[in-house]
């Protein structure tokens, strides 16, 4: 997943600048700033989740991921010259709700079968920041930042929709593949309930490219681009990006 470089909302920055040891909740706790937060920290990643990349849906299986945990009450919790990361922009993410999104909120089955149904009681399916908790990520979890979509660092699998390491990718990035490694256990990336959604998605896309092979096989590369691209909005409009770009972009 790609990180856009997107500026502060000025609401967050004037909250910070005037709370400087305030915790996560008294930043809740504002709703303006909490709404500015929200809106504006989505684009980060297009509209999907940070860690697994399924599509974020705002009020419903949304919610501001912190890489540092957010502990503490005042800065100095976090340590000698620390940022306060419970409301340090650089540490605030769009992720989803790692399948613990309630079902009332939803009529589509898909949404149904693979936003749903983890909690205390059905941990394998929990994943992302519900998986990640409040652990120190530091030679666990990869850093946001330092990952590109156009040169994923995971393989899918079409046999069972699970992903692995691609080990080449990580040499040209600089990851170490211990690190990368972590990174699927610690967040349960290969949960079922991921696995099956990255599933019924490639199977989606595969009708889709047959078919334009089947008709037009120089249509391929411009339906490739348009599952890639971005919206109007400057969003995705389909969830797993780097999946379909290590499947099927064109180095």
């Amino acid at each position: 997943m790609s990180i856009k470089n997107i500026p502060e909302p000025e609401r967050l920055k004037e909250f910070r600048l005037a709370n400087p040891d305030a915790t996560w909740n008294q930043l809740k706790s504002d709703s303006n700033v909490n709404n500015a937060l929200k809106v504006t920290a989505i684009k980060k990643t297009a509209g999907l989740c940070v860690y697994c990349e399924h599509k974020l849906i705002a009020k419903t299986d949304y919610q501001i991921e912190h890489f540092y945990p957010k502990k503490g009450n005042n800065n100095s919790d976090f340590g000698v010259g620390k940022p306060n990361w419970a409301i340090e922009w650089d540490n605030l993410y769009p992720g989803c709700l790692g399948g613990t999104a309630q079902v009332v909120h939803f009529t589509e089955k898909y949404d149904i079968d693979f936003r749903t149904g983890a909690n205390k009681k059905n941990k394998r399916r929990l994943t992302c920041g519900q998986k990640k908790g409040e652990i120190d990520p530091e030679g666990l979890i990869i850093k946001p930042t330092e990952l590109n979509n156009r040169d994923p660092i995971f393989l899918f699998n079409g046999a069972d929709g699970s992903i692995r390491l691609n080990v080449e990718a990580c040499i040209r990035q600089n990851i170490s593949t211990d690190l990368g490694e972590s990174q699927i256990v610690k967040l349960n990336l290969n949960s079922q309930r991921l696995k099956d959604a990255r599933l019924e998605l490639a199977s989606s896309l595969r009708t889709q490219f047959d078919k334009a092979f089947q008709f037009d096989g120089d249509a391929i590369e411009e339906l490739v681009e348009d599952w890639l691209a971005l919206n109007e909005n400057e969003m995705y409009e389909l969830p797993f990006i780097s999946m379909i770009s290590s499947k099927y972009e064109r180095n």
